[in-house]
């Protein structure tokens, strides 16, 4: 048996694959209630009456480089040596949860993707971006998949609207620095705007609320320019990766943003190019609403360890 993990930095989602290709017994943790990923594994087998588990492929929202593997949005951090030894005899690969759920990629059919404009797919480079508690990029260039942490790349306010420069402004007086697209890609990002678009210092809503809040004038305003920066960062990443094959987008968060009225105002906002516009028009710009992503992207990678192994 082989268990799936996809833990990002407020869910652990976990399923069982007894054969390498489906998986089954899908259940959901919130990370905060546990003080390990032993813990987590642990209630998982627990709750589903496993007694053996071979093998793990545990996605992570965290750097993966070396055997320490330290979450950046998550108090949560473990040896990948010394959970291999107690509870996977047969091996762990851990690897970051966009390279993980990017895996599923390859095996995404249309009626998984919902295109903002052009739908022409081909084999050229891809960047697969989610916005969640943190903001996640990972590229496809050929048959390999490549993990990054470009949501901490800093904002240049030089290249921003005049709303979103004075926001950035309230940022760096409270955090004492300039934000990266992390903080304000996702869901702490999208509750900072509304408090400052409001002229809040407290506010119970939720991102979720925020985003699908149709009578709050500054709920519309915050769902815009969020829109506004997440297609200008898109455009930015897929010039930086040459992703002629495509940009997708996955993640809750994509979901309550996006509505169809969108998105011919954010695929314009993307082509918005003086230099690159041609290249820009061609490349596909789709959200990926693949179910248990996480998990298939675990299967696709669980097919290749297997024949690397039998090679």
């Amino acid at each position: 048996m082989i268990l799936l993990g996809d833990l990002g930095a407020t869910n652990a989602r976990f399923s069982i694959s007894r054969d390498g290709e489906t998986y089954e017994r899908e259940a959901q943790y919130f990370i905060e209630d546990f003080e390990s990923i032993e813990a987590l594994c642990r209630q998982y087998f627990l709750d589903n009456e496993i007694r053996k588990v071979e093998k793990g492929i545990i996605g992570v929202a965290a750097p993966v480089i070396g055997d320490n593997i330290k979450f950046v949005n998550a108090n949560l951090k473990f040896s990948k040596k010394e959970i291999e030894k107690i509870l996977f005899p047969g091996g762990l690969t851990v690897v970051n949860d966009l390279e993980l759920q990017a895996y599923a990629l390859f095996n995404a059919k249309n009626k998984d993707l919902h295109f903002l404009g052009n739908k022409s797919l081909n084999n050229g480079p891809k960047i697969l971006v989610s916005p969640g508690t943190g903001l996640g990029l990972a590229g496809i260039v050929g048959n390999s998949v490549i993990a990054t942490e470009a949501g901490h790349i800093n904002i240049i306010d030089s290249n921003v609207y005049t709303e979103l420069k004075a926001i950035i402004r309230e940022f760096n007086l409270v955090s004492s620095r300039y934000p990266n697209y992390e903080d304000f890609l996702s869901g702490k990002g999208i509750e900072f705007f509304y408090r400052h678009l409001a002229g809040l210092s407290n506010s119970n809503l939720t991102s979720k609320e925020i985003l699908l809040e149709r009578n709050d004038i500054y709920c519309l305003k915050t769902k815009d320019l969020i829109n506004n920066l997440l297609s200008s960062y898109l455009r930015t990443m897929a010039l930086a990766w040459g992703a002629t094959g495509g940009v997708f987008l996955s993640g809750s968060i994509v979901n309550s943003l996006l509505d169809e009225e969108d998105y011919e105002s954010f695929r314009q906002e993307f082509d918005n190019s003086e230099t690159m516009r041609d290249l820009l028009v061609d490349i596909p710009l789709a959200v990926a609403n693949i179910q248990n992503i996480g998990f298939e992207g675990a299967i696709e990678l669980s097919k290749r360890l297997n024949d690397s192994e039998l090679s």
